[in-house]
């Protein structure tokens, strides 16, 4: 006979047990807000590389079309790059550009196939044929240029697939821009799931940047939710491989940044999201497991809001910056990180505090920050584009775009932990608001990336 006090005694201890279980498995206790579709909505997907929509959306695509919705999936590169990928594919170590564009028309295919089991019919697909791992680099760098970015792979600086929304388009910015306005001018969404911002696919993060600028752009005109998905992430999810009974739970280093929604999957989803995911077959060899890790019980979205940023108070914003996928975690220790940015202001300028986890020692180590302006009336394209590149030894470059500026107006503080950067408002031609982004760089490697952020200035 067990007594009273034993009794309360083993049951507080099946609680613990219990409680512990579960904190072990990675369940999240998070309250995250479940999406939910009405009858007849209007959503797009905005999708990277063709197998994003699937990875990140499938079970959202369906339920909206069950309920007699409408999804249109908007493609910004048909995924021409990847090259180990590639090689595996077509077992050969060397491809000619030809062989890239080729494995484009591959891809295009295998989503138009994918798509299709989740009910879309393949005119609500819409390719825009950008350079895969390139639009990153077309966000930052080539605004109000005359000669566009050229794919390195396929030797191309315009749109090369003849059947695609943007062919001929060259690669600039202002077209990205340009292509996205219009198909959402027509569509008119209520909702848009969109790639992350601290995605470690350089072309994750620029489709958010450009989506965000376009809905900035056309703000008067609609105003859709806006939900981000994550696909590539360090070490995540866990466990890797197919357990389509467990939960997807964010990565710890975003679960508390901001809200999450989340959407429960069927199992007849689920078991279409694994006959979708198994048609790309030029991206599953040796990732399979990977890809299967997001056939889960659910999908998480992140709800990322525009920061409100007060000139007048003194509001403090304050950033963490994410290890880059190109650096392991062994090679990551050897240096220093930039473990947070901060933004105050103080009269006439934005402040940016950097804070490194130690004495900062490389010679080749360096600091890039990117602030963009935006002002209604006054094409982005022309707005200041500042970008800071910060050195050890204390030089400093400064420019507009492609166009060098005088540092006598930028301020730079500095000690072996810690840099303070003072950037004059004046400089950005007071705008309403901000693109912020930056990164560490030890030579030409990205260390860390700080993901972008826009902030309303006040």
């Amino acid at each position: 006979m067990i007594s009273k006090k034993n009794f309360i005694f083993l049951s507080i201890f099946a609680i613990f047990i219990w409680v512990r279980s579960s904190c072990c498995e990675g369940v999240s206790t998070a309250p995250y807000s479940e999406i939910e579709f009405a009858p007849g909505e209007n959503i797009v997907v905005f999708a990277p590389h063709p197998d994003d929509e699937i990875i990140g959306c499938a079970g959202i695509i369906q339920a909206c079309l069950q309920n007699n919705g409408t999804v249109h999936v908007v493609y910004l590169t048909n995924g021409d790059h990847n090259q180990f990928a590639f090689k595996a594919y077509e077992k050969r170590l060397i491809l000619s550009p030809s062989s890239y564009l080729k494995m484009g028309e591959v891809r295009r295919k295998e989503s138009t196939k994918a798509t299709q089991i989740c009910g879309i019919p393949g005119k609500n697909l819409i390719f825009l044929g950008y350079p895969d791992f390139g639009t990153l680099h077309i966000w930052r760098d080539y605004w109000n240029v005359k000669k566009p970015f050229t794919n390195f792979l396929t030797r191309k600086n315009y749109v090369p697939y003849a059947d695609g929304f943007s062919f001929g388009n060259a690669y600039t910015p202002e077209n990205i821009q340009s292509d996205i306005v219009k198909i959402l001018k027509n569509i008119k969404p209520s909702k848009i799931f969109v790639s992350h911002p601290a995605d470690l696919n350089p072309d994750h993060r620029a489709l958010f940047n450009f989506v965000r600028l376009v809905l900035l752009d056309c703000k008067d005109l609609f105003e859709p939710k806006v939900y981000c998905y994550l696909v590539h992430a360090r070490n995540w999810p866990q466990p890797e491989g197919l357990f389509p009974d467990k939960l997807l739970k964010p990565p710890d280093v975003l679960e508390k940044s901001g809200s999450w929604s989340i959407f429960y999957l069927t199992e007849q989803q689920k078991s279409n999201k694994i006959l979708a995911l198994d048609c790309f077959k030029s991206q599953l060899i040796g990732r399979k497991n990977w890809a299967f890790s997001f056939v889960r019980d659910n999908e998480i979205f992140h709800n990322i809001p525009t920061i409100n940023f007060k000139r007048s108070n003194g509001t403090e914003i304050s950033f963490d910056a994410h290890a880059q996928e190109a650096v392991s975690d062994e090679e990551s220790l050897k240096h220093s990180k930039v473990y947070n940015l901060k933004l105050t202001y103080d009269q006439d300028n934005i402040v940016f505090n950097l804070s490194f986890d130690r004495k900062v020692l490389e010679k080749e180590f360096g600091v890039k920050l990117y602030v963009y302006g935006w002002k209604q009336k006054v094409p982005f394209s022309l707005m200041p584009k500042i970008i800071v590149d910060l050195k050890l030894d204390g030089t400093m470059y400064v420019a507009n775009g492609n166009r060098r500026i005088s540092t006598k107006r930028v301020e730079l503080i500095q000690n072996e932990k810690f840099y303070t950067l003072k950037l004059p408002y004046s400089i950005l031609e007071n705008p309403e608001f901000i693109f912020v982004g930056g990164e560490t760089k030890l030579g030409m490697l990205t260390l860390d990336f700080f993901p972008w952020q826009i902030i309303k200035i006040e």
